[in-house]
């Protein structure tokens, strides 16, 4: 796959290894390239989209909890810090504008441990 290629419209993954949590599906890439599927739920299980995310790996694992642990290509343990928001429907009747969400609250990061 192209380098900067937008996964979104790739229409499949060539992944080597994948793990699975309650809540998502993780692939790694020949490559070390990480991807996240979305829009997986329990009305659509197998979800929408791949999305690349940051880094390479050699290898990686998730929790039940959601929780991505991975070793780097240089062999260092990494955690991903990955957020997760939920939809309420009591903040939905308040329409309190202190609870929107900025793009970048959504974003991962690796925490090298």
């Amino acid at each position: 796959m192209p380098v900067g290629t937008d996964w979104e419209h790739v229409p499949g993954l060539q992944a080597c290894q994948l793990a699975l949590s309650t809540r998502t599906v993780w692939a790694r890439c020949p490559n070390g390239d990480v991807a996240r599927r979305y829009g997986v739920t329990d009305k659509n299980p197998a979800g929408d989209y791949w999305k690349k995310i940051p880094g390479s790996v050699s290898r990686l694992t998730v929790t039940p909890l959601d929780e991505l642990w991975a070793i780097s290509t240089s062999g260092s343990l990494l955690q991903r810090l990955t957020k997760t928001f939920s939809h309420s429907h009591s903040l939905q009747k308040n329409n309190d504008p202190s609870v929107l969400l900025h793009p970048d609250d959504l974003e991962d990061e690796w925490e090298v441990i």
